[in-house]
């Protein structure tokens, strides 16, 4: 088969082909089958160019007449100068129109760190307004985690064409087997190294706004997935806090396993390959201009947006936590968890936690038990086996269910045919399923976390996560009321045990006896998942 310039229609993974399947699952079993399944008739040559010589860069200061510093210093000037602003984004079309605005907006500097960047409409929207940023003249940083990017070589060394962007790839599959069909045995026989994956979610405008949360870049996370939207959250944040966000930023982009990807333009040399880019977005965004007429220009209403962020914003202090950038060292990623630890243990009244994968160790059980043996309220809100989006995860998570109820957390299963008071679908669309994506722990109604972390093994252990601790009780009560809809009967099942010691499912009146309906595709992934030990893995 004759090479094309890119994997059809795809400026990150191959479109209506094979590799368009993103391999962003959580164990190595998946990626080794999806590597059996994705071989592909590919030309394009299959060993990573040795790294050309990195450059250093940092987050820079905006200048004082610049748009979003001015709007930063306004919206922040009747707060203290530690303190910091905060507003939710729990809607799934507005977490893109932000994204779509910063980029707008933006007259200096945009840096974006993503584990996923999909092959999709929304995806490629907010792709071309980024190279259209750095057409103004802005610095485009763009890293993202390789393991999902099968496929995407080319569309990485066109925009490594373009003068002011760079883009990085986190920890790449090296030797001859960029190819789709070779990785997933690459990453086997690469296990240690490999197995260690960026899973951080940013973007930085001009050093004085940014978006930190748990959105991957996919129309499932901005409400334009027919099959299966999420419930996601993210803040948009300014003040004080920004720089540090930046600063973490910089970690992962001048880190030793962040691979420059102008080394890809020796293996796609062709200078025209930019202009076919820009040519396959353009035709991509007008091809789906129904799905994404909520983010056309006449919709992107700036004023209100900007007035919305006056009037919605919480204040408080602050501060960034994550884990190193260790590829290839012994210490594992548990600077994060560990902070939350410390936190979590001095909890005097409620702990509410919200995460899609949930998959606890020992440690998790002896916290829990040590809280609510004195009195502390554990609520934990995950997805069902009909909701979730992994049910390779959820074959570990169900053999703890037990357990986890008899401690005397309270256990919450997120519905797929939820009704939340804010809807994750975007109009015109309207999912079949929805699922739980979002990530987030309140503590005691004065302390939230927002950021990447899942509470499993591979968030804690392998993957590395970043996030914000927030000190804001407003903020906290705001989302503790996102939380308690979440948790209502109608979006939520509670997980419980009967007398005879069995688990029931309460939802208001109804009561399950058995776990509630999915598709017998998921039943049959979550029945042989669990036969392996992938407790680790997941």
């Amino acid at each position: 088969m004759p090479a094309r310039p890119f994997p059809p229609r795809s400026p990150f993974r191959g479109r209506r082909s094979a590799a368009r399947r993103a391999l962003h699952g959580p164990a190595v079993l998946v990626l080794v089958l999806a590597a059996t399944m994705l071989g592909g008739c590919f030309t394009m040559p299959r060993t990573l160019p040795e790294a050309p010589p990195q450059t250093v860069s940092f987050a820079l200061e905006p200048l004082p007449d610049n748009r979003l510093d001015r709007l930063s210093r306004e919206l922040m000037a009747a707060h203290p100068d530690d303190e910091s602003g905060f507003l939710m984004l729990s809607s799934n079309a507005d977490a893109l129109r932000w994204r779509l605005l910063l980029a707008d907006m933006a007259e200096k500097t945009l840096d974006l760190q993503y584990y996923v960047w999909k092959a999709d409409a929304s995806a490629d929207l907010l792709l071309r307004r980024v190279i259209r940023a750095a057409d103004r003249g802005v610095r485009i940083r763009l890293l993202l985690d390789d393991i999902t990017l099968m496929g995407s070589d080319p569309a990485v060394a066109a925009l490594s064409r373009h003068p002011h962007i760079e883009v990085r790839l986190f920890n790449p599959v090296e030797g001859r087997n960029r190819s789709p069909l070779l990785r997933g045995l690459e990453f086997v026989g690469k296990i240690e190294q490999l197995n260690h994956r960026m899973h951080n979610k940013l973007m930085v405008a001009d050093n004085r706004l940014a978006i930190v949360g748990g959105r991957n870049i996919g129309k499932e996370y901005f409400g334009l997935n027919p099959k299966q939207n999420f419930v996601d959250f993210d803040v948009l944040a300014t003040g004080e806090i920004v720089p540090r966000v930046s600063f973490s930023f910089d970690l992962f982009w001048n880190s030793d396993g962040a691979y420059p990807g102008e080394g890809l333009i020796r293996n796609h040399p062709d200078p025209g390959l930019l202009q076919k880019l820009r040519d396959e977005l353009d035709e991509e965004i007008e091809d789906h201009r129904e799905l994404l007429a909520a983010f056309g220009k006449e919709a992107l209403d700036t004023g209100r947006m900007l007035a919305a962020l006056k009037d919605g914003l919480y204040t408080g202090t602050a501060d960034v936590i994550y884990d190193r950038p260790l590829v290839g060292k012994d210490m594992p990623p548990v600077q994060l968890i560990e902070s939350l630890r410390k936190l979590t243990r001095d909890a005097q009244m409620e702990i509410l936690a919200s995460t899609p994968y949930l998959v606890p160790d020992e440690e998790n059980y002896k916290a829990i038990t040590e809280l609510v043996g004195r009195g502390v309220r554990v609520a934990v809100l995950t997805n069902s086996l009909g909701a979730t989006n992994h049910p390779i995860v959820h074959s570990g998570y169900k053999k703890h269910r037990p357990r986890l109820v008899d401690t005397g957390l309270t256990l919450f299963e997120f519905r797929r045919d939820a009704q939340p008071a804010e809807s994750p679908d975007t109009p015109p669309v309207t999912a079949k399923i929805l699922g739980l994506h979002a990530k987030l722990i309140v503590i005691d109604r004065r302390t939230v976390f927002v950021g990447s972390l899942n509470l499993d093994p591979r968030s804690i252990y392998l993957n590395t996560e970043m996030g914000l601790l927030i000190e804001s009780p407003e903020l906290a009560e705001a989302i503790t009321m996102v939380f308690e809809n979440l948790v209502a009967p109608e979006n939520s099942w509670q997980v419980r045990k009967d007398e005879n010691n069995r688990l029931v499912w309460h939802s208001g009146a109804e009561v399950r006896k058995s776990e509630p309906p999915s598709s017998l595709a998921r039943r049959f992934q979550a029945w042989f998942f669990g036969l392996f030990a992938l407790d680790k893995q997941l």
